[in-house]
């Protein structure tokens, strides 16, 4: 995994636990599986361009991206991994995940990866 999203995931992990809302291990533990997922790297390509795409034309929406994220590379893997090990992820869980990929995919068209 990659060490700064690993980073994000506890930052935003840390942030969360005083409250006891989140559990941290799952989280990286579904980013790994979301990571690991042999589409993941097509489907998260599409959506860098596809963002870079509106980000350049002025009309992205941070809010429903995170939600595009969500629902086409976070969900289904939680899913899938409730079914095959009977753990239950919260939707805390998820939207750690979710934030963590969001912010590096926006990394990712900073730096010019999808133009």
């Amino acid at each position: 995994m990659d060490k700064q999203l690993k980073n994000k995931i506890k930052k935003i992990g840390n942030k969360n636990r005083s409250r006891g809302d989140i559990d941290y291990n799952m989280a990286v533990e579904l980013n790994l599986v979301v990571e690991n997922e042999k589409d993941f790297y097509d489907k998260e390509m599409w959506l860098g361009k596809n963002y870079a795409k509106k980000w350049n034309k002025g009309k992205f929406n941070f809010t429903q991206a995170k939600q595009g994220v969500k629902n086409l590379l976070v969900t289904p893997r939680a899913r899938k991994y409730q079914n095959e090990w009977g753990v239950k992820v919260g939707e805390k869980e998820r939207d750690a995940v979710t934030t963590a990929r969001m912010r590096a995919i926006m990394r990712r068209i900073r730096e010019g990866e999808f133009n």
